[in-house]
């Protein structure tokens, strides 16, 4: 007799999400996120942080607000670790995650790391920081996910492509 796992109606859920969604080939950002603009209904900006913004801050942040969505990453993350705590992000958006409305001390945050941000427009911000909760799980597996579905057309050697994933 085989022993069977019960089946994660969470993991579940983000398969269903990635395997509907068309992963760029070769890998572009700019053409995903055109696709998640039209899953979420608003623009997405990116905005890369400098590592003096950036620190003390979580790897990334999402900002929403009426006419569109921020997201904020250290601009210092190399390349693929960048897309993945941007993707990480858009999986929180996709997933329909709940983000917090910011209070006084959360508006003046980002009064200082966005600066070209109003904090008063912000309607909630999701971040990431805490990988304990179900909902954090749930949006790394959806990067992971997603950047490993960018990686299936591999190039050059095996070695070059552990060794240098950008």
């Amino acid at each position: 007799m085989r022993f069977r796992a019960p089946s994660d109606p969470a993991l579940a859920l983000v398969k269903q999400l990635t395997s509907g969604l068309a992963v760029p080939q070769p890998w572009d950002m700019t053409a995903f996120l055109a696709q998640v603009t039209t899953v979420v209904g608003k623009d997405i900006l990116l905005m890369p942080l400098s590592s003096s913004a950036a620190a003390g801050m979580p790897c990334g942040l999402a900002l929403e607000r009426v006419e569109d969505i921020v997201i904020a990453y250290d601009a210092n993350s190399s390349g693929y670790h960048a897309d993945h705590i941007v993707l990480h992000e858009i999986g929180h958006l996709l997933l329909r995650h709940a983000g917090v409305a910011p209070d006084a001390e959360q508006r003046a945050t980002i009064g200082m790391l966005l600066p070209g941000i109003d904090p008063d427009t912000a309607l909630q911000v999701l971040q990431r920081s805490n990988y304990d909760d179900a909902s954090e799980r749930q949006a790394e597996l959806f990067a992971s996910l997603v950047m490993s579905a960018a990686r299936t057309t591999p190039t050059g050697s095996a070695l070059r492509r552990t060794l240098f994933l950008d």
